[in-house]
Order: C-alpha cells, then structure tokens, then sequence
C-alpha cells in the first residue's frame, strides 16, 4: 500500500494492508460456496481474516478491523465512517485491545468492505483467528510525562514483523501483545500472553532503551497474571524475544484441548523457570539462524509545529459541564501547549457522522493524530491548549462531549448476548443502564478516577471484568423454578504496579437488580472510605462479609407472578432464555 504521509499519521509510516488478502478472501469464499472447501476450513480462513459469524440466524457476520497501536489517520477514520454507513449498522464499535468492529455485516459485502479499508491501510488480516492479534499500545504513549520513551514505534516493529508471518499463522490459540511506557501501565500488560515495558538501563555511562517483558497473563475463565521474563531486555533484542516466545508457545502450546490452549497453561504446567530457561535458549537459536535477518526498528519522535492560536473563546464562567469535561477529560501533554482529548464513547459506540467528525477536528487542530484506547474510547492527541473551547462546541454539536472518561461513570462493556454466540446476558444493556444510574442518582461519585465497572456477557472476560473495582459477568440462575439472568459480581481489581490482582468473587445479582446493589456499595464506599483511599483498598479494609452483607437483599428474587419484569434481562421485554451457540474466539 502507499505510504501515509506525515500530515496523515505524524511520523510516515506504511499501511497494514496488502491486496493479496482481498484477493485470497474472494477466491476462498468461491470455494466455500461452491462447495470445494469443507465449512470448517473456511471457519478457520475467515477467522484469519477478521471475520466472525454472529449468533443471528442467517449471513450476518462481525468484521472486526485491526488497528495497530490504536493509532488512527483521519482518512481511516473517514474510511472506517463509511463502512459503518454503507455496509454495517450505520455505527463502529471500539473493543478494548483498540480495534475496531462492525456487525450486522452481509457475508456477500465483505469483500468490499475489506477493499475500502485496504484503500487506506487498514487492514482485517489476523485480527481474529489462532494467530497473533493486535499488537497495543497504552493511548497516553508518546504524550506522557513520565514515560521513559515513547514504545509506539517498537510495537508498531512487532506488528509488522508478525503480521502474515508464517511462524504465527496456526497457533494453538490466539495470542495477545501489549506495550506500555507510562508509570500507570496504561498498556495493561499484566493481562496479555506477551506485556513489554518501557525502561532504561544505564550501562558504560550511556543510557540504552529496553522493556521489562511479562509472560503468560490473561483473563477468560481462568485469569492469570504475567510474570517476569526478565527484568531488562535491550530493545536491540526485542524482536528476537518475542519470536522466541511465540515459537516455545507455538510448540509447547496445548492443540488438544482448546480450554487449556494459552500461554498461561504452559506457564502453569511448566513452570516459570522452565518456560523462562526455553524462551531464552530459543532466543539465542533464533540470533544464530536468522542473524541480520530480523528487520531493525526505525525509531521515531513524534513532533508538532507551532499550537494553534484560539479563534475564538468558550467562557466557562456558570457552565459547569465544560468545566467538568475540561477536568475529566482533558489531559496536559508532556509536550507544552498540547493536551489530549479523551472522547468518550457510551458503550464503545461511534456513529459514521462522528467518526467523521472525529476526523475533521484531528486535521485541523492536531496535525491528524487520533489512538482507539483499550477503554473503549477515542483520544484526540495534539490539541493545543488554546483552542480547547472551539474543539469542545464541536464535540458537543456532534453528541461527544459527555465528561468523565476513565472514570466510575464510564462504564466497559463487550457486545455480549446482544450479537455474541456465547453471550449470554445483554451487557450492553446493562452498561448503559449503570451509567445513567450512576449519573442520575451517584453525580458527586460519576467522575471517581478510582474505580471503575466493566462488564461481560459470560466469563470470558471480553469487557475485562476480571481488572474491575467493580466486574460483572453474566451468567443465569433459576429462582421459583424459573430462570433469570444474573450477573456474578467481583469487587477489588487492581492493576497498580507492584499490587495487581483481580477481583474478588462476592455475590451473584439478577440482572435488574444489579443497579441496586451497585448503588448500595457505592453508597458505603462513599459514607465510609478513608481520604486518598483507593477502591481496592476500602475492599480489603472493609471485608467480604461486610460487603457480602450489603449485597444479600438484592440476590434474590421473588416469584416471577410478583415481579415480572424482574425476570427480564436489560434491553429485552420478551422471557429470558438462555440460548449460546458455538463460540469462535477459541475456534
């Protein structure tokens, strides 16, 4: 593809697509219609290719497209508007590990929409699938101030490295990288199967960049926490690192049993020191047999001319909500005079209008930067402080302006019953209706950095319940003999550096209770928690029979003659059944 010019992306950088894909997914989908390949075999290719079958009835497929580091030019953005309009549901929707998907798309429309995409750089290729999925990048990185360096360009080497590498295309399961620069782990590298961190190690007076490398963290059912490989890995060996983790997973990895596929269950079943003492004898192969062969890294600083001049003033003076959407959502760049904007997307949703309006803003005021987060957000970078009222008129005229990003108020949540085949609750629904609560009922609390609520539709951790204040999965129960949705609720999370764990199991809530029962912990948190205290740390101090005790009257439920609507899930007035078909993600 082209290279996207400077104007387009910051530093100029090739695209991620390659027409040999859209020309492989047409001809493979002729066989399978015409009966030449088995339904399996073409399962196995779509998937590769970003494409997952959805739990309607019919061709209604999900595209999910991958975005490298989050990073986003407004000609994608555009690009991205126009495929929710002409092909999907007339929106996108941001996922945590920075994609973007689309549902309801008509399998027969793929191929156009992949050749829009591919126009612009973007790409499905092995967004999906048992392959290496989306290499991510914290969103404050390259901004932030107390980042050793910025680790973009390094995993943006990763991506393309792996990206329709041979060695990854059959792995025994799906396999996740993350990088992180800033102090907070914005990156969330505990939870992937591959976490790098920046550093920097002083060695014969200079300084030489590196990463602290993890292993083995993941969520899903069974939740792990990486673990050190070692504590400093030259940046001159990070591509040879992390092609020896994959190939010890691509050989140690379980292809018998799909549940016990990740790396995580090699961790476990090998042990730390085992894996560690295969990893690094593998990396020292790999330097002997592909000497010189591993592509250097072409580091890069992203820079901006002059900020803007305002053209005109927003006076906050009486108008609390920009003062509250400055204070929320707006974040001084390490860089003076810029900031970044963390526009907040209610449920991860964004319309063809917004992105597109998304797009104009980053042009004209940011030189054309713009990252998806793994909060399912979209983060305008390079604003400059001065023009910060005329950027806020326009986010409010475009319905994306709401305040409190990364905060309680903004609640994550995966797709779940609503399009998933293993969903099993509506998690959606269930978000918004949290969000509206907290605002309505909780405003002194709605903007709390502290904690946070994430939601999914069954354990699989998709809405990454796991790392949650407050995390919710969905799940079902019989009260009177008749079935309800509930949601099992976990409380304590915390990735914090030094102290990460996940949440603790404390009760299992109906689904329309589960406000109720949230507002009631909030309430204590607020009528009890100790100045400065974190979330996680009022958890402890206030016990589980404490909290098991405040959550009691909202786990039952009376019989269904009584309160009908109880035994609904959000979203929905028809009777609560619960339906999953075969999932694809460990397809």
């Amino acid at each position: 593809m082209p290279l996207l010019d400077s104007k387009t992306l910051g530093p100029a950088r090739l695209g991620f697509a390659d027409e040999k894909d859209l020309d492989a997914f047409v001809s493979t989908l002729g066989q399978f219609e015409r009966g030449e390949i088995s339904p399996d075999a073409w399962k196995a290719f779509r998937l590769v290719n970003g494409v997952y079958s959805q739990r309607q009835e019919g061709d209604a497929m999900m595209v999910r497209v991958k975005i490298p580091q989050g990073v986003l030019a407004p000609a994608q953005l555009r690009a991205l508007g126009a495929v929710a309009e002409r092909f999907s549901i007339g929106r996108g929707h941001v996922t945590t590990r920075q994609n973007v998907q689309f549902h309801f798309v008509p399998l027969a429309d793929v191929p156009d929409l992949m050749r829009s995409l591919a126009e612009v750089g973007l790409t499905t290729r092995e967004a999906c699938g048992n392959t290496v999925r989306n290499v991510t990048v914290g969103h404050c990185a390259g901004v932030c101030p107390n980042e050793p360096f910025d680790p973009t360009p390094y995993a943006d080497a990763v991506a393309r490295f792996l990206l329709r590498n041979p060695m990854n295309q059959n792995l025994p399961r799906k396999f996740k990288i993350a990088f992180s620069g800033c102090q907070e782990d914005s990156g969330l590298t505990p939870i992937h199967d591959l976490g790098a961190r920046a550093a920097i190690e002083t060695a014969d007076g200079r300084h030489v960049r590196g990463f602290e490398i993890l292993i083995g963290g993941g969520l899903g059912p069974a939740p792990q926490l990486a673990q050190v490989l070692e504590p400093f890995t030259p940046a001159d060996d990070l591509l040879p690192t992390v092609a020896a983790i994959v190939r010890v997973f691509d050989r140690h990895g379980n292809r018998d049993n799909r549940n016990l596929a990740r790396l995580k269950f090699v961790v476990k079943k090998l042990g730390i020191d085992n894996v560690r003492a295969l990893i690094l004898r593998e990396r020292e192969a790999l330097r002997l047999t592909m000497a010189g062969k591993f592509p250097p890294i072409e580091v890069w600083e992203e820079r901006r001319s002059a900020p803007l001049q305002p053209n005109r003033s927003l006076p906050l003076a009486g108008d609390l909500r920009s003062a509250r959407w400055r204070a929320t959502n707006v974040v001084p760049q390490k860089q003076p005079g810029w900031a970044s904007v963390n526009v907040r997307l209610i449920r991860g949703d964004v319309t063809a209008g917004q992105l597109r309006a998304i797009a104009q803003i980053a042009r004209d005021f940011g030189e054309g930067t713009v990252r998806a987060t793994n909060q399912q957000n979209l983060v305008l970078r390079w604003m400059p402080l001065g023009a910060l009222s005329e950027i806020h008129a326009i986010l409010v005229r475009e319905d994306l302006a709401e305040p409190g990003a990364e905060r309680l108020v903004d609640v994550t949540s995966c797709p779940g019953a609503d399009t998933c085949q293993l969903g099993i609750t509506s998690s959606r629904g269930l978000a918004l209706e949290l969000g509206q609560m907290i605002e309505r009922e909780l405003g002194d609390l709605a903007d709390d950095a502290g904690v946070r609520i994430k939601i999914s539709g069954c354990p699989n951790s998709c809405g990454q319940h796991h790392v949650a204040g407050i995390g919710l999965y969905g799940g079902a129960r019989k009260f009177h003999d008749e079935q309800a949705p509930t949601y099992q609720l976990l409380l304590g999370a915390t990735l914090a550096p030094g102290r990460a764990r996940f949440g603790k199991p404390m009760a299992r809530v109906p689904a329309r209770q589960v406000p109720e029962a949230v507002k009631a912990l909030l309430e204590l948190y607020r009528a009890e928690r100790k100045p400065e205290e974190t979330f996680d740390v009022f958890v402890d101090r206030t016990g589980p029979e404490r909290l098991r005790s405040v959550l009691a009257p909202w786990t039952e439920l009376p019989p269904s003659s009584e309160t009908p609507e109880k035994y609904l899930d959000w979203d929905s007035d028809e009777k609560f059944k619960l339906e999953t078909g075969t999932g694809e993600c460990a397809a």
